[in-house]
């Protein structure tokens, strides 16, 4: 259920002190993996580098209603991260790069995660394309990390605009964020979206055409206690150069909590986003329950949104798990209701669906 990484990326660590969690036998031998692929690039600068290779492959086969079962892949993907000396006594270069992976037909799919920065006793400042802080901060806390299987429902962040989940604060390409060092338990984060002009029909810049947005977020640590806090905003396509009127121009914000003592977990969350050029709001909160004994654990989770004049959205998930060292074994069942379950083009646009699947991370 808790994050793994501050821009969202497996395997780095909320706390930036400690952001590529790997160590002795284990990261020796995705070094060597690593090093060898980078060879096989033909990318020098790569074998200066402390490299590990990484993945997650994960299939599972769904039956929803009124259709045929289906074996699907369900995020596989492949990267490479690690840090570069600078020569520095206090800052290293870091390093991400991570490709979507499809088991079904072996090729490779878009681009998830790809950054360059450094970190330090200051923070971690990277730019590239990653997650912001409504997502880490709150977004995320709900997803159910047993199968990695999302079947929620989350309030629309510029819908339909190609961005991930339908939610412009995920996986976004020419971001530049900083993440603060942890003190007294508090972190933040501060992010841009700089993608510059686009051209017109004639092919010369226009200013102000494509999407620039911000972020903001923080959370706080107390023992087993998180409190997490964010905004976005984003903006594209000035219509009016006089009025300064958009063709996007929206919100978001949210609070989530989450709770973890021994084997129980506890989150939620709520969300508010606002499209200023329609002045409609979409308002939606999540809430997620789990318990595990040795590797063993069964989670329930709902969530529900509501967009001005219409119709509640309702989703409930229930899953049991066994995990077996880095391999996930689990099966699930997603309810939504006739809001939900009929609301084409979105990422709940499916029936109520029973699923098993199989995980497998490096």
């Amino acid at each position: 259920m808790f994050l793994s990484a501050p821009f969202g990326c497996p395997g780095y660590s909320n706390n930036n002190t400690s952001m590529l969690n790997v160590e002795g036998e284990k990261l020796m031998k995705k070094s060597l993996i690593a090093l060898a692929v980078a060879g096989a690039m033909t990318v020098p600068a790569i074998a200066a580098a402390d490299a590990t290779l990484y993945g997650s492959f994960r299939m599972s086969m769904d039956k929803t209603k009124e259709e045929s079962a289906n074996l699907k892949d369900y995020g596989s993907r492949v990267g490479i991260k690690g840090t570069v000396d600078l020569g520095l006594e206090d800052t290293k270069g870091i390093f991400l790069w991570e490709q979507a992976l499809n088991l079904n037909n072996g090729a490779l799919g878009n681009g998830r995660y790809a950054y360059v920065g450094a970190k330090g006793s200051w923070g971690t400042a990277v730019g590239g394309k990653l997650d912001h802080a409504t997502w880490n901060y709150v977004g995320a806390i709900t997803e159910f990390q047993a199968s990695g299987k999302f079947g929620g429902l989350d309030v629309g962040y510029v819908p339909g605009a190609g961005f991930t989940g339908n939610r412009a604060d995920r996986r976004v390409g020419n971001s530049l964020a900083y993440v603060s060092p942890t003190v007294a338990g508090f972190e933040a984060f501060v992010g841009g979206v700089f993608a510059g002009d686009a051209l017109s029909a004639a092919g010369t810049p226009e200013k102000d055409k494509t999407i620039d947005g911000y972020q903001l977020g923080g959370k706080y640590t107390w023992e087993d206690l998180v409190l997490g806090a964010a905004y976005g905003a984003i903006k594209s396509g000035k219509s009016n150069a006089v009025l300064g009127d958009y063709a996007i121009d929206q919100n978001l914000w949210g609070l989530s909590a989450r709770y973890k003592l021994e084997g129980l977990s506890l989150a939620a969350k709520y969300e508010q986003a606002k499209n200023k050029v329609t002045s409609v709001k979409d308002k939606g909160y999540g809430l997620y329950a789990g318990y595990e004994v040795n590797g063993l654990g069964a989670s329930l989770g709902y969530s529900t949104t509501k967009l001005d004049n219409a119709d509640r959205k309702k989703a409930t998930q229930v899953e049991v798990y066994n995990k077996m060292g880095n391999g996930v074994v689990s099966a699930g069942y997603i309810d939504y209701n006739n809001a939900a379950a009929l609301a084409g083009g979105t990422s709940a646009a499916s029936n109520d669906t029973f699923y098993v699947g199989y995980r497998l991370n490096f």
